[in-house]
This record gives C-alpha cells, structure tokens and sequence, in this order.
C-alpha cells in the first residue's frame, strides 16, 4: 500500500486499484489498472512478463501541480492518471521499477531495481528517455530538492547519492553513515533526514555530506522480544540483525517539524521533533495502532491506516477519532524488507573440502 496527498485528498494503492480520498467529507473514487498495451518486436520473456496478471502497485507518485498521478506496476508498465483517475498514458519499462516521482515540470523519474534512474519528458512524445544515474544497487527511494536543483538517492547498500539535477553526472556528495539499507529520504527546510534499516533516523548537510544528528528509533521501542525474534529468525538465513529496521518515515513541517517513523512488527507509530536550530531529533510520544500491518500518512494530523479502520489523530492535541475507510487491503511488507538484508555465504570451508579430495586422490 502506498499514500500520497493530492490537493486535500489522499491517494491510497492497494492491489491494482488507484484510490483518492476526502478525509473531511469520506468520499472515495477508485480505478483499476488497465492491461498493458504491447508494442511490437518484444522479446519472448518480455512478453511473458507483460502478460502475467500481476498488476500490482509498486509505487506511486503525485504531481506537485496537483494535476497527475503515476503509479508503476510489477508487470513494468508506468501509468498516468489525471487528478479524477481518468488515464492519461501508460507505457512499459525495460525493468520493473522501485520508485517513481514527478519532477517538478510534471516529467517523471523512474528508478529500477538494477539501480538505473530514467528521466521520462512527456512534454515531448518522441523523445526516449534519458539515462541519468546509477547505483549498483537497488534505489529504494528518491526526492528532489524544493528548489528542484539536486536529487537524492538511497540504496540497498547504505549510500545515500546527492547529485546535480538534471545534470546528474555532477555528484554532490554522498552521505555515508547508515549500517543497513537506506529505506527513505527526504527534504526538510536545509537539511535531509533519512531512514535505515539500522533502525537510525539521520539528518545531514547534504550539500558536504556530514551528518548533523541521529537518533536511534529501537531505543524508544518497549518489547525487547520483537528484536529478539526477528534476529532468530534472520540467524537461520546468516544474516546478523542489531535493530528492528525502519519500514516508513514522513516528515511535516507546521508548528515545527515532525518525523514519524514505523518498525517493522512492531503495532506504535513514533513520532519525533526536529530542531532546525541544533539539528536534534527529539522524541515526542508513541501512538498505538491496533493491527500490524498497517500504513500511515503524516500532516498535520496523523492518518493511520489497518484492515479494519482509517484513524484520524491529531497528535498536537492528543485527540483521534475514526472515519470510513475505503476497502483496501493492506499487505504485510515483512518479505520486502528481510530480503533487504546482505547474506553471508561461506564458500571457503567447501573450497578446501574439494581441496583434500584432490590431494588425496593424487596419493
């Protein structure tokens, strides 16, 4: 499930099913994903894959003009709904995106799991897109600059990349630091404030690279037996876990700046202040959920999504109350993440295995 603003409606994804909703007034409009529509000369796999039925949404984006919506899809296809869903253009991609996100002449950014970045001009129908970076691993997210001068990518391998936009051969810097996975990044006033699945929210002066504060998110976690049991489980696959990974973060900037963040398992959402003046991340409060897996959207209330209700709080005055929620289904991200993780393989001990065959076989 992904969850954008629009104007003063939210955009839910759920499935393949696109839906907008009016917090104040409840009422929803949804469509669905249209079946790919298949140029000529694709290769055999290519077209297997395009004709599969899994439409499912992997990501989803809205326009800062308020006029667009894109989703993309697991079967590659890229989808452009106006702001009534009604489709504007679909197209297909050489490789299943990870993100997608609007410029801010409403082009869009297309990031793919072998960690490429195409630029997509829809100003001009006849220009291919256009190459502009890449990591050696999976982006799993992206945002532009207010100002719309740099861009921001993090991946599985704990790099977060600022570059020059669109001129993104020019590198900026990197900011280094995150032990795990760099699962979000996003622009707050001066500053960028991103989320690992070190269980860390870190702020920087990305323009250096230099981390300004961190805060670690498991310290403010109650129930030492959900770490416990995530590190036995990924103990079996090799893999050492010290923290419960972030699985989402938001920022909103009203009265002040407010980071929410949610773990994996764990059913609180919690919610921290950032200080532009020291840049510090100052715990503020836990806020309950009632089901795990849940999503949630932050403004200036706190939009929690589960499979049974929408709750809408106000976390400021500490009130919260329920609304119609649309039928979605929200889906466990538990797989997505723990296969996020680096495994460890030991072929040195089967190496020296063959080694003392050969050595005995030659006596």
């Amino acid at each position: 499930m992904n969850i954008k603003e629009l104007d003063s409606r939210l955009v839910l994804t759920s499935g393949d099913a696109v839906v907008t909703l009016d917090p104040t007034s409840g009422a929803t409009s949804s469509t669905t994903i249209p079946a790919p529509h298949l140029p000529p000369n694709l290769t055999k796999g290519q077209l297997e894959v395009l004709n599969k039925q899994d439409r499912t949404i992997s990501s989803l984006a809205t326009s800062h003009t308020g006029q667009y919506i894109a989703v993309s899809t697991e079967n590659k296809q890229i989808v452009l709904f106006d702001n009534n869903l009604t489709l504007v253009k679909s197209f297909i991609v050489n490789r299943a995106a990870s993100k997608v996100l609007f410029t801010n002449q409403d082009d869009i950014l297309v990031a793919d799991r072998t960690g490429d970045v195409f630029l997509y001009k829809f100003s001009d129908e006849k220009a291919e897109p256009t190459l502009l970076l890449g990591h050696l691993s999976m982006i799993l997210d992206m945002t532009l600059s207010e100002c719309g001068r740099y861009i921001v990518t993090c991946d599985r391998d704990e790099k977060i990349r600022v570059s020059h936009f669109p001129n993104t051969y020019n590198i900026v810097s990197f900011c280094l630091g995150h032990e795990e996975f760099v699962t979000r990044v996003e622009f707050v006033s001066n500053v960028l404030v991103s989320a690992s699945g070190d269980g860390t929210v870190r702020v920087w002066n990305f323009l250096k690279g230099e981390q300004l504060s961190d805060v670690n998110t498991n310290n403010n976690v109650d129930d030492a037996n959900l770490l416990k049991e995530l590190s036995q489980e990924m103990d079996k696959e090799k893999v050492d876990v010290t923290a419960l990974p972030i699985i989402d973060m938001q920022t909103f900037c009203g009265d002040g700046v407010f980071i929410a963040v949610s773990l994996l398992n764990y059913k609180w959402i919690l919610l921290y202040k950032l200080s532009l003046e020291n840049y510090s991340c100052q715990y503020v409060k836990s806020i309950k959920c009632d089901e795990t897996p849940f999503k949630f959207y932050l403004t200036s209330n706190l939009f929690i999504f589960d499979n049974s209700k929408l709750t809408i709080y106000d976390y400021c005055n500490n009130s919260s109350r329920d609304a119609t929620k649309p039928p979605l289904k929200i889906t466990d991200c538990h797989n997505f993440i723990t296969v996020l993780y680096k495994r460890k393989f030991d072929n040195v001990q089967e190496y020296l295995e063959r080694k003392k065959q050969r050595l005995e076989s030659c006596k």
